[in-house]
């Protein structure tokens, strides 16, 4: 093995553990009732945030074990975690 291809192991490696070493997993850290602020520091800052009234959903682009990444929300309702999973669970409409 050559030193490029050796460095390109290396690489695609570190670039699949970092792939693996959070993404989807992170909503593990995610518990009902907790506040916006815990989540964000649980999980990391949304990508995007939408409201309606007192409903808030953080959005989250994770990745689960493919090479694109997987939408996630979290919706809080009246300011605590109330649910959360892969976008289109529970029937939600969202």
């Amino acid at each position: 093995m050559t030193l490029r291809d050796y460095c390109i192991c290396i690489l695609s490696t570190m670039i699949l553990a970092g792939c693996a070493m959070g993404g989807a997993s992170l909503l593990n850290e995610v518990k009902l009732g907790m506040s916006e602020a815990d989540v964000i520091e649980a999980i990391g800052a949304p990508s995007t945030k939408s409201a309606s009234g007192d409903t808030a959903y953080l959005h989250y682009n994770l990745y689960s074990g493919g090479i694109f990444p997987d939408a996630y929300f979290v919706r809080l309702t009246e300011g605590r975690v109330d649910a959360f999973g892969r976008k289109g669970d529970f029937n939600l409409g969202y």
